[in-house]
């Protein structure tokens, strides 16, 4: 891969993690935007920044259906399609972290609800009129446990305990099922395509319809590498990335006058994503022209290697966190901006990161491990 396209990509990864994360940090402490007395132009910019996480999650489904489309169909269509290899790879990806997130995530939460609840976060979020699940207590059940450990949150379950953002995890392992099963029904040779290819069908009858929409945004990454490997024409580094920085403030203006929250359609809120997303192509193709050499390469690698981990665990970390100084040190949730405000903002964020580190060291650091174990259970299973 070209090196400025893969620190494009790394960039691009902990960048995402990061806006979510400061996001959710942001909404947790400090007023909505339409409730801030004085709005000064500091204020406006930490505001808009921290308001790009719905953003963030669009580019990580561009970057997976690039990353883990792109780059198989490439494979499959140079040799034959391996779906058992395939499946070891995502499932050794996926699950390495989500188990972990799950059961650490039930600790956090009892943790939080047992002893550190005065604020009453967990058992009445809706009073401070925040988007956190209203009664977190409520949802931290065996049968939500049992729906988001084989991806049904959000289809049949809700999301399990405090951790919200496991919804976009359902997204794209549905995806990632959806193109194993139907790239290989058209790359294979063999009879047994045709099965699969019904199964296909099958799955795509049986998933909610928005599930379904927002994979052609998934999509759009498969597109992008489609792209790169053909001769076709390509922007200018400046162009694309200028043209995805278009995208981006269009996509964050344009959710409400008070940039707050988003109460449209569907189609209008796939409009604006797919728009997002197209920009965020265009940038991934440009990097490939760019003359340069992408600033802070290592640093980017680095911090890319646990984004993953970072957007599974953070939540439940942060809301513990925030329960806690409200408790002990009688720091006040979603109160007006201020510089104490923004110190507090920066010390929950090296905090949250800390513990998030600490949690891909353990899991996501392993994932070949856990793969080559899979793929050694397969051959023996396929001799049995």
């Amino acid at each position: 891969m070209n090196p400025n396209l893969s620190s494009f990509l790394n960039m691009s990864r902990w960048l995402a993690a990061f806006l979510v994360v400061i996001a959710h940090i942001r909404h947790l402490i400090w007023v909505d935007y339409a409730e801030v007395v004085q709005k000064t132009v500091l204020v406006k910019g930490i505001y808009f920044v921290t308001g790009l996480g719905h953003e963030a999650v669009v580019i990580f489904f561009v970057i997976s259906g690039f990353l883990v489309g792109g780059l198989t169909l490439s494979k499959w269509l140079e040799s034959e399609p391996d779906l058992g290899a395939y499946a070891s790879a995502r499932v050794s990806r996926i699950y390495i972290v989500f188990i972990p997130a799950l059961f650490i995530g039930l600790g956090l939460d009892w943790f939080g609800l047992h002893w550190f609840n005065t604020s009453e976060l967990y058992t009445d979020a809706a009073k401070y009129s925040m988007s956190v699940h209203p009664d977190i207590a409520a949802d931290m059940t065996f049968t939500t446990l049992v729906g988001n450990l084989f991806m049904m949150q959000n289809i049949l379950v809700g999301t399990f305990g405090s951790n919200a953002p496991l919804w976009s995890l359902a997204y794209e392992w549905w995806y990632y099922c959806l193109f194993g099963l139907f790239a290989f029904t058209f790359t294979a040779k063999s009879n047994s395509r045709i099965v699969f290819g019904l199964l296909g069908i099958t799955l795509t009858f049986l998933l909610p319809s928005k599930i379904l929409l927002w994979g052609c945004i998934w999509a759009l990454g498969l597109v992008a590498h489609i792209w790169l490997k053909s001769k076709a024409w390509r922007p200018s580094a400046w162009l694309g990335i200028g043209t995805f920085c278009i995208t981006m403030i269009a996509s964050r203006l344009s959710h409400s006058s008070e940039n707050t929250t988003d109460t449209n359609s569907y189609l209008i809120e796939f409009s604006r994503d797919f728009f997002l997303a197209t920009g965020f192509v265009v940038a991934l193709v440009s990097t490939s022209r760019l003359d340069m050499k992408m600033p802070l390469s290592k640093l980017s690698a680095w911090l890319a290697e646990f984004s993953y981990s970072t957007y599974l665990i953070h939540f439940p970390v942060l809301l513990l966190i925030v329960a806690f100084c409200f408790q002990v040190f009688d720091l006040k949730f979603q109160v007006q901006p201020s510089s104490l405000g923004f110190i507090y903002m920066t010390a929950l964020t090296f905090l949250v990161y800390v513990v998030c580190y600490f949690f891909a060291w353990l899991t996501e650091r392993h994932t070949h491990i856990i793969r080559k174990k899979l793929d050694r259970l397969l051959v023996q299973s396929s001799h049995a």
